[in-house]
């Protein structure tokens, strides 16, 4: 078992990490699925934060390309990514081992791109050419490494992960190696995709699918670069309420945001507010479900007392039970999402 197997943090800031609330969000998962699902993945905190699992397959998909094109040069082509952020020569043997470490796991993908522009360029004429070339241009421009790098370099020289506003501090960008490469090793296997989440919710939604979504929050939608109105918080809430697979959302507190998920449970906590400078600021945030999330905490609590990635900090606060809806949801009966030996 690899060290990125336990899980990881994040190698990139993102402003609504949610890296300090994975106990929260993980003690409403289910025991048991088979796929998990990040449909608006941003640094990818919970999907990396966590263990890998066997046999379940991860889904990691963003609308925003420079968040896409990162993460797949970061799992298909580390090497390349690692000469343009300048992280070679290696100055330790820490560094040296981590490295060939990874190496040993590492699968390349093969570029066949000019081979097969040689055989379009046969086989095809005109129209159909010029349109077979263009699909065949448009997938070159995955794992562009040069972005991808200065993707990064912004992002964590920005403050705050925004990128749009320089941090003024020292940044060890040479420190970041070994976070990288283990980020690279955990996203072994995981699918890396660039779609609508509403295409992704509904490309990877069945049982056994658990769906983590994090969406901009209410009123807070600016401080992205992928835009994110108000109907687009009711188009994905319409695609999320028709899903076979488990639901879980995460969202600030708020009046409109409870009223159009009134058809789920709500959770509601309480955490400290990093962006405030007054001291003992909380903000307050909901976990959204499409079943009774409480059978599940109860289940989760003894594997989420052993559950802790290698010096992540966790972020514990009572879950309070706000809303339960009038209906009942795709999920209520007990021998979905009951485990064996659990009496609730």
């Amino acid at each position: 078992m690899g060290l990125a197997d336990q899980g990881v943090k994040p190698c990139i800031c993102r402003i609504g990490s949610k890296e300090k609330l994975q106990r929260i969000i993980r003690s409403v998962f289910p025991p048991q699925y088979e796929r998990l699902a990040e449909h608006l993945g941003g640094c990818a905190a919970i999907l990396l934060g966590g263990p890998r699992k066997a046999g379940v397959l991860e889904v990691y998909n963003d609308f925003d390309s420079n968040l896409f094109n990162f993460f797949y040069c970061l799992r298909e082509r580390p090497l390349l990514l690692l000469d343009e952020l300048g992280f070679f020569p290696l100055h330790s043997e820490e560094e040296f081992l981590l490295l060939k470490r990874f190496l040993r796991r590492e699968l390349p993908f093969p570029d066949f791109t000019a081979s097969e522009t040689a055989v379009v360029e046969r086989y095809f004429t005109g129209s159909r050419m010029e349109e077979l070339l263009a699909a065949l241009a448009g997938r070159a421009e995955l794992g562009d490494v040069r972005r991808a790098a200065a993707f990064y370099l912004v992002n964590r020289g920005s403050y705050n992960g925004k990128m749009d506003a320089f941090g003024v501090r020292r940044v060890p960008f040479r420190s970041f190696m070994r976070s990288i490469l283990l980020a690279a090793e955990r996203l072994e296997g995981v699918v890396i995709t660039n779609r609508d989440c509403v295409d992704s919710v509904r490309l990877n939604d069945k049982r056994g699918t658990v769906h983590y979504c994090d969406p901009p929050y209410y009123n807070a939608e600016g401080m992205y670069d992928v835009t994110f109105t108000t109907a687009d918080h009711v188009r994905f809430h319409d695609a999320l309420v028709n899903c076979d697979g488990y639901v879980v959302v995460s969202y600030n507190h708020c009046e409109p945001i409870c009223d159009l998920y009134s058809d789920f449970y709500i959770l509601k906590f309480e955490r400290h507010n990093e962006m405030s400078r007054r001291k003992g600021a909380v903000y307050e945030e909901v976990i959204i479900t499409n079943y009774d999330p409480r059978p599940m905490i109860e289940a989760n609590q003894a594997q989420l007392s052993m559950f802790g990635p290698p010096d992540l900090e966790q972020e514990d606060a009572p879950l309070v039970l706000i809303h339960k809806p009038s209906r009942p949801t795709r999920h209520e009966a007990p021998e979905i999402w009951t485990p064996t030996g659990i009496i609730v």
